[in-house]
């Protein structure tokens, strides 16, 4: 077949069907691109739609509102004493000064936009690709996000959105930082910018805004003296000023990191070269950092940083009320950084304080303080850091802190912050140190007392108490004499501020229950491992209390029980005297007016004549006063809490690093509460009215009860003259009769005490009216062996068990080796014994010239094997023994021995089991317990002035009395009745912190007390 197409036809149609396929292609790519427009279209509406949701609510600012919000000066705020008179201005520190632009270095200027803001004088406030970075970044959730803001825009964020990190305030920052641009210029934003960044803190550790602040804080000096070096430096610190504070060792070591991407920007932005880029980072800028300077604040340095920072916590803690957000679930950073902004805006907008401080009793606390008389020298000392490294401390001063609180409203009235702010800015008032015994009244008695545990005259056992160290192993609390002293009531124990007792009470509440009532007295320094520690009563707490809030506990017992929280500002008014802030007193009810009363009422006798007593020195016993002394271990920290009942003050004294005070400053906290609670009641009576007086409740009845039992006396506990009459809340006073006291026979073995057996002999027992102590006394060798365990009324226990022995058959054999000899005028006796396990002891028999043997002693522990004849040198008497078992069968004697003698002794024949022979009339004391009366009254007291107290001695009561101790009984006026200071074994005693007063001396035996010795005095001089 013929081929009918030409070339030509076929060329036309390849064209034709190309141009059709192009037509194709063209018509899908006009469609792609008309359905992407489409697209960006409606995502571009989405997105306008979304953003116009965020900023629909935020006010469209005129010129003048921006104006004032970022450009405005500062206004002077004041500060007010409760009568209305001036404290003085607020701070306007020099790290706050304006700067302008000219007067700014250009390294400074250059690093700050090369590095926050490269295109600053380009864009219209908004860098778009910045923004749509840092936006995919989190949308596709980068760990590394970079910012989005230009200083424009921070700017905003800081003068007017403030830091939240939201959609909608990233939106308003935008909406803003465009509407700014059209207003103002790019200078004037710039030097808003430079005036108003936050830039850490300076040397003296406060806070730095602005770029002059931070070169004068930094390198002292004037902004525009910045070299290239300091310049990037402070322009890397907007980040994060804290992370690169350059008055850190890892702060200035992540500063200069930062420097380094400062100069890089500088050098891409082409505003420094390579050499002056290299020259800038081996400057070596730590020694060129600036040194902490006195800071001038004002008058009342102290005081004024303390207005500062409650009243900025007062505004946000209001602010975060009126938002419905509880303060507790608000982060630590966020709430700090509030309060910053807060501090920020009370210094800068003219605002008014108006504070509860009194005028004239803050004058007379800062006087008190600023007197080195009051205190010991300045002291150089070594200390162990944790780290284990050791620091030398020279020249430390010996500081303080207290606060004075008005008990019915709790309005602090006065403040001591420290000794001198230009050498420690720390406000001692308001840090927390170990409170000691001061926490005794607060954790261990007064909740003891609310439970009906425990009374003013309740006994308690200052015996040994075996703990947990936490460690799988034990220790054994000591009282600060290192000494224990029996059976004691818990006034006495408060009174001597005994550590055993407190502890012992402590565990009796129940440590988490103690706890949570100081909580509730309004205490927030404790954590919970305070909740495990059982020393924690005596002092040994995580952080401790601050003078402030110890302080306000104890005003609890003053306002019958009633928590007041202690407070400084009364009411804020702003530039136009608008009120923003008014204090509002919100009581917290935690104990009953009963235990306030009780507590109150022992702490008076801690103040009369106690521990606190020196307090008396300076103000007068007509002035009712309650208190309680406080010293840690070491006397690392010194205190003293008291109150009248109208004021509280706690004191504070001790060393900025711990370290043990001088004894002869042991009453240093006593002397400034006294010298300035006598100063206040002389000259201000209105605070504090001399003659006012603690009010009793209804309720409190006296009432005498068994000392050892705490129960109604028997008839054996008036005849042991075991009797004490205290005060008790009439809802907690006992019913029962004691049941503690018994006559019983006591016997030693093993040096321990056990009930005699049926049939013991008299001779070998101890007999008379003995008492259960109100626990069983630990008496183990471990703690036997480490402590002096046993306290003097130790031989007055009832024992639980009974002699331990059994009998074994057949008579003891007689001793073995007896021999004598003289030494000096006495006769040493020593023998063998038998070792017979049911042995009870020894007799031993005595003859002269005539051979007629009578006993002359009783030998009651098995285990001694020696006794001394005292004076008998020069006799020539002739000596034998016998051994005695449980059931009294009597071995025969030994053989006869003398010292000496040239008599030719004869063997005595065996004594008479069961009898005794009739003894001579200096045999006489060997009369037995059941026969023996209550000593008879000690005599030749007489009392004398030594350092710091008064000296009592007094003659020993005869042999035949058996005294086992002595009871010292004290009175400030002997017409309101006696106290008992304390029981002794000698015949001495000393009572420091009194210089009046009269006192007695009893003495006790197994019988019972005697009757008091002739009264001594010693006046006033």
């Amino acid at each position: 077949m013929q081929n009918t197409h030409s070339p030509a036809s076929n060329s036309t149609k390849r064209k034709r069907r190309r141009y059709g396929k192009g037509r194709i292609v063209l018509a899908i790519v006009k469609l792609a691109v008309l359905l992407g427009l489409i697209g960006l279209f409606i995502a571009g509406g989405v997105v306008v739609g979304y953003v116009a949701s965020l900023v629909k609510d935020e006010p469209v600012r005129t010129y003048a509102e921006y104006h004032q919000k970022i450009f405005s000066n500062y206004l002077t705020g004041f500060v007010y004493y409760s009568d209305g008179s001036l404290i003085g201005q607020l701070r306007a520190e020099e790290d706050r000064r304006l700067v302008k632009i000219p007067d700014v270095s250009p390294y400074l200027i250059n690093a700050i936009i090369a590095t926050e803001d490269r295109n600053f004088y380009t864009h219209h406030g908004v860098s778009f690709q910045s923004t749509l970075r840092a936006a995919y970044q989190e949308l596709t959730h980068q760990t590394v996000v970079t910012g989005g803001s230009t200083l424009t825009q921070q700017l905003i964020k800081r003068t007017i959105l403030g830091t939240e990190v939201t959609h909608a305030r990233k939106a308003k920052e935008i909406f803003n930082a465009l509407r700014l641009e059209r207003m103002f210029t790019k200078d004037q934003i710039l030097e808003a910018y430079i005036n108003e960044i936050y830039l850490g803190k300076n040397a003296n550790g406060s806070n730095i805004y602005g770029v002059q602040a931070a070169a004068k804080g930094i390198f002292n000096k004037e902004v525009k003296d910045l070299d290239l070096a300091e310049a990037s430096y402070i322009a890397g610190l907007p980040q994060s000023p804290s992370a690169y504070s350059p008055f850190t060792t890892e702060g200035f070591k992540r500063g200069k990191e930062r420097q380094k991407i400062v100069l890089q920007s500088m050098l891409e932005a082409g505003k420094i070269t390579q050499q002056e880029y290299e020259q800038a980072l081996a400057v070596d800028l730590e020694t060129r950092l600036a040194k902490p300077t006195k800071l001038a604040y004002s008058e009342l340095p102290f005081l004024m940083m303390e207005i500062e920072e409650r009243a900025s916590k007062a505004l946000v803690d209001s602010e975060l009320a009126e938002q419905g957000r509880d303060k507790e679930t608000v982060g630590n950073n966020e709430y700090q950084q509030l309060v910053e902004e807060k501090r920020r805006e009370i210094l800068r907008n003219g605002y008014k304080i108006y504070t509860t401080i009194n005028k004239d009793a803050n004058r007379i606390m800062q006087d008190i303080a600023a007197d080195p008389k009051n205190f010991g020298k300045n002291r150089t000392y070594t200390i162990r850091r944790s780290n284990g490294k050791t620091e030398k401390i020279e020249n430390a001063l010996e500081e303080t802190g207290a606060m004075l609180i008005q008990n019915k409203t709790g309005a602090i009235l006065g403040m001591i912050g420290g000794r001198d702010f230009n050498v420690e800015q720390t406000n001692h008032a308001t840090v927390p140190r170990q409170p000691g015994s001061a926490m005794k009244p607060l954790a261990a008695y007064a909740p003891a007392f609310e439970l009906g545990l425990l009374q003013p005259g309740s006994p308690i056992d200052d015996s040994p108490l075996v703990l947990s160290d936490g460690q799988n192993g034990t220790h054994t609390p000591l009282n600060w004499d290192n000494k224990y002293h029996g059976i004691m009531s818990t006034r006495e124990a408060l009174r001597q501020s005994w550590n055993v007792p407190a502890i012992k009470t402590y565990l009796k509440v129940g440590i988490t229950t103690a706890l949570e009532y100081v909580k509730k007295m309004g205490v927030t320094t404790l954590v919970d491992s305070d909740n495990h520690a059982a020393t924690g009563v005596i002092g040994g707490l995580a952080y401790g209390l601050t003078a402030e809030e110890i302080t306000n506990a104890y005003a609890t017992f003053a306002n019958r029980g009633t928590f007041i929280d202690a407070y400084m500002i009364d009411r804020i008014e702003d530039s136009e005297g608008k009120v923003i802030y008014k204090h509002q007193i919100q009581p917290v009810p935690v104990f009953s007016e009963q235990t306030s009363y009780l507590i109150t009422d022992m702490m008076r006798t801690v103040v009369n004549s106690g521990t606190g007593a020196h307090v008396r020195n300076y103000v007068p016993r007509s002035v009712d006063i309650a208190g309680k002394t406080g010293t840690t271990n070491s006397s690392n920290d010194l205190w003293f809490v008291g109150y009248t009942p109208e004021l509280s003050m706690g004191v504070w004294v001790g060393f900025d690093e711990p370290y043990p005070m001088p004894d002869a400053d042991k009453y240093f906290p006593m002397m400034i509460w006294g010298k300035v609670m006598k100063e206040i009641v002389d000259t201000i009576p209105s605070l504090s009215p001399p003659d006012a007086k603690f009010e009793k409740p209804d309720g409190i009845v006296s009432l005498t009860v068994d000392s050892k039992s705490g129960l109604l006396p028997s008839e054996l506990s008036k005849q042991t003259g075991h009797l004490i009459t205290d005060l008790f809340n009439r809802q907690f006073i006992p019913t029962k009769t004691d049941d503690g006291h018994q006559k019983a026979k006591i016997v030693q073995y093993n040096g321990q005490r056990y009930l005699a057996k049926e049939g013991t002999p008299d001779d070998f027992v101890s007999e008379g009216i003995f008492y259960r102590g109100p626990e069983p006394i630990v008496d183990s060798p471990e703690v036997v062996k480490t402590t002096t365990a046993r306290p003097p009324d130790w031989e007055q226990r009832l024992p639980s068990q009974e002699d331990p022995r059994v009998e074994v058959s057949g008579t003891p054999a007689a001793p073995s080796a007896v021999k004598a000899t003289t030494s000096g005028n006495n006769v040493v006796l020593t023998w063998k014994s038998g070792g017979e396990a049911d042995l009870l002891g020894y007799r031993l028999y005595r003859a002269g010239t005539d051979q007629s043997f009578v006993k002359i002693a009783t030998i009651k522990d098995p285990a001694a094997l020696s006794y001394t004849d005292t004076g008998a040198a020069s006799a020539g008497y002739g000596y034998y023994l016998t051994a005695v078992d449980v059931t009294g069968q009597e071995s025969s004697p030994s053989e006869v021995v003398s010292a000496g003698s040239t008599i030719e002794w004869q063997s005595p024949a065996q004594p008479v089991l069961g009898e005794q022979p009739a003894q001579s009339p200096e045999q006489q004391t060997e009369q037995s317990h059941f026969e023996q009366q209550v000593p008879s009254p000690p005599t030749g007291l007489s009392v004398s002035k030594s350092a710091g107290g008064m000296s009592l001695n007094w003659n020993s009561n005869a042999a035949a009395d058996e005294v086992i101790t002595y009871n010292v009984y004290y009175a400030p006026n002997p017409s309101e009745g006696f106290l008992l200071l304390g029981s002794v074994t000698d015949t001495s005693y000393f009572f420091d912190g009194v210089s009046s007063g009269q006192f007695y001396i009893t003495a006790v035996n197994q019988i019972g007390e005697s009757s008091p010795s002739a009264y001594a005095a010693l006046s006033a001089e």
